[in-house]
């Protein structure tokens, strides 16, 4: 919270060179990394205090135009880094190593997982939020593709060792790509149903 704090000083009421009016979208970049960099030396969990740096970052001003630009430019890195990632998860599928751990309890709990588990709980998550219960089950459907899931893997087995960390790589890589691929399948028709249903829902309210 403190870091977030503290970016948000220096953007927003530093007199004189507030890193806002550089309009820079680095600034994004430099708060995650030096909030991450900071926690970790002291032990704590770099993840979590980046996310509450964030939070404390946006609270500090929340009317400034800078949030939106950091916004987008924080987008376009993760869709690089995505595809980054995505290129290295085709290489190892390529490669043979991970599937070779396969068998028919890894396909039920990806199934498990895409099918119940995910969508539930990021239903569960989205309670109270206000938005439409349609609204509310395509976001939890749609909303994760597992990618974080590389990170906490990878983190618990730098720390611990664990038996047949083969197959649990398996299954993380195996719900990642059976995502991507359900998802960039059945989101266009999707998007496409629920403006269908909004155009008919205005229509339907100017008519009344």
């Amino acid at each position: 919270m403190g870091a977030g704090e503290g970016f948000g000083f220096l953007s927003f009421r530093l007199t004189g060179s507030s890193l806002a009016k550089t309009q820079d979208g680095f600034v994004a970049l430099g708060m995650t990394f030096t909030t991450y960099g900071l926690t970790q030396l002291i032990g704590g969990y770099g993840f979590v205090a980046v996310f509450l740096a964030a939070v404390a970052f946006r609270a500090s001003e929340r009317g400034h135009d800078f949030h939106q630009q950091l916004h987008d430019f924080a987008e376009q890195i993760e869709r690089l880094l995505m595809m980054v990632l995505l290129v290295c998860l085709g290489s190892i599928a390529a490669s043979g190593q991970l599937l070779a751990g396969i068998d028919w309890r890894v396909l039920v709990v990806v199934v498990l997982a895409i099918a119940f588990v995910r969508p539930i709980i990021g239903w569960m998550s989205l309670i109270g939020t206000g938005h439409p219960p349609g609204q509310t089950m395509i976001i939890a459907v749609f909303g994760i593709r597992g990618l974080g899931s590389i990170y906490y893997l990878a983190y618990a087995t730098g720390q611990a060792e664990f038996q047949s960390v083969q197959t649990v790589w398996a299954t993380v890589f195996l719900i990642i790509v059976v995502s991507i691929v359900v998802h960039g399948i059945a989101v266009t028709p999707t998007m496409r149903w629920i403006d269908g249903r909004r155009s008919g829902a205005r229509r339907r309210r100017s008519v009344h």
